[in-house]
């Protein structure tokens, strides 16, 4: 500012023509970007007010608020609207409120959305260019299809072995540590990866024995990236155009490498001799292995890594967590475990996993308060009407393509509207009885429609096996030193700022 006014007196005292030129230019600019900034308001839709450079999101690129707090703000601040416009820096974009709005978007017009709004350059990334989620189109119909057989309900019985062997390793892992402090999401993190290099790949991750081992430092380097991923990742989010002029991989080039050698070995080995296990990898190559070159394959693969153990790593540790907060809700759950499973050891079977219908209500009840993602982002790529009623007469609000559209998944979770007492933790709302009563869709933790997450079946039964087991053998409990969790404001997903601390104990 004082350079500024400097210049400015300067210019006046040589050259005052060009002193007037340059306010009277600034002046216009300044009258362009306030016109700018008033498109919703001319199109009637409230909003927030956003500031002259950053539209309405400086407080999230400036770390005051995690994605979450802010969408979260802005979905409160305005109760009875059907959705809200708002700016990602100068791009008019809607945050969707109404329910039956947001099934419109996700479900029904889904063509109109087809494409997540997520830029990446495929010439840097060439293994993300076949993860379902990065893509749209032709390229992510093809991939649905491809990897749809390997996520289906009887192929997750065909895993159920792998994971119960691994979840029982998972059991005598915690045990060595019982009566002290451990951290929730970390121990979590150790679990579903050594669950997804045994599901997918049938190889052992050793993560119980070491805590450095090469799958946990690579998943780390995926979702821990470099200071220059993590700026391209944050502008990503907020103006996808300026991230293809920044010449920097989101996947770190070590991690590439590693997922590049590690399939060309497993691929070399199945040559010789197939595998004992029919896992996920093996379940790839039967379906389209002729049309598959070795770097599809790779691409593949890590989409079964990093989406099978972080997402599902953030869920269990949190619900760890909602269990040690609500030792009521622990007991009802063992007790029910013991009431199904009877006190003779009798084997576990996926059926029999499915039965409980409590463990299942006290996952969907975590994911509901704290789901990995706070929002979906969706791409509008046609013309398209929002439709809403006033006073009984529907009327419409067009968006343009390219409109990002927002789905503010945990502002509706947390809404005392569908959800009385929302910050209470209480599975029976997804008892039958309760769910009948919400005719709203309001449930969005793997999304919904044709773009529903792939693994959701995957990491339901994985979460639940693990929970079932610890349940059964201990107690958890908060730590005396933990404090109630806030958001990590460094990163997108759900993360708490201090770590989640617990402390297991043998039940007697």
């Amino acid at each position: 500012m004082i350079l500024t006014t400097v210049f400015l007196i300067g210019l006046l005292y040589k050259n005052p023509v060009a002193f007037f030129l340059v306010i009277v230019a600034g002046l216009l600019v300044r009258e362009l970007i306030k016109y700018h900034f008033r498109h919703w308001e001319r199109c009637n839709v409230p909003g927030p007010k956003p500031s002259l450079i950053f539209g309405n999101i400086a407080s999230n690129i400036f770390l005051r608020q995690h994605f979450a707090e802010m969408i979260d703000g802005w979905y409160n601040k305005f109760p009875n609207a059907p959705f809200i416009g708002f700016y990602k820096i100068f791009k008019p974009s809607v945050m969707i409120r109404d329910p039956e709005m947001i099934k419109n978007v996700l479900v029904r017009d889904q063509a109109c959305f087809s494409a997540n709004d997520f830029a990446f350059d495929e010439k840097l990334d060439p293994l993300l260019a076949h993860n379902p989620f990065m893509v749209s189109g032709e390229r992510w119909k093809k991939s649905r299809q491809l990897l749809t057989p390997i996520f289906t309900g009887s192929k997750m019985k065909q895993l159920f072995p792998i994971m119960d062997e691994i979840s029982s390793q998972f059991v005598d892992f915690v045990g060595r540590q019982c009566g002290r402090e451990v951290e929730a999401k970390s121990i979590s993190a150790a679990y579903t990866t050594q669950n997804v290099a045994g599901c997918a790949f049938s190889l052992d991750a050793d993560c119980f024995n070491n805590p450095n081992s090469e799958w946990r430092v690579m998943g780390k380097k995926i979702f821990q990236p470099t200071l220059l991923a993590g700026i391209k990742f944050m502008l990503m989010l907020f103006v996808p155009s300026v991230t293809w002029f920044i010449p920097v991989p989101f996947l770190p080039k070590e991690v590439d490498r590693w997922m590049r050698k590690l399939v060309s070995t497993l691929l070399q080995e199945r040559k010789n001799k197939q595998p004992e296990r029919d896992d996920q990898l093996q379940s790839l190559l039967k379906t389209k292995s002729a049309e598959l070159t070795e770097e599809q394959i790779a691409g593949h693969s890590l989409a079964f890594f990093s989406e099978g153990f972080e997402t599902s790593s953030t869920t269990m540790g949190f619900a760890i967590l909602h269990l040690a907060e609500n030792p009521d809700v622990q007991e009802k759950l063992f007790q029910e475990i013991q009431n199904t499973l009877g006190k003779n050891d009798i084997p576990l079977t996926f059926d029999l996993v499915q039965k409980i219908e409590y463990l299942d209500w006290v996952l969907q009840e975590s994911l509901r308060i704290t789901p990995p993602a706070a929002g979906l982002q969706k791409l509008c790529t046609q013309n398209y009407c929002l439709k809403y009623k006033v006073d009984g007469k529907e009327v419409g609000t067009w968006i343009m393509p390219g409109t990002t559209v927002l789905i503010p998944i945990v502002a509706v979770h947390m809404d005392p509207k569908y959800y009385p007492e929302p910050e209470k933790f209480r599975p029976e709302r997804f008892s039958p009885e309760e769910k009948a009563k919400r005719t709203d869709p309001v449930y969005y933790p793997f999304g919904e429609g044709p773009r529903m997450c792939l693994g959701m079946r995957f990491a339901q039964i994985q979460i639940k096996m693990a929970l079932l087991k610890l349940v059964q053998q201990f107690r958890v409990r908060t730590s005396p030193n933990y404090k109630p969790w806030q958001y990590n404001r460094n990163t997108f997903l759900t993360e708490a700022k201090d770590g989640l601390q617990v402390v297991f104990e043998r039940r007697s």
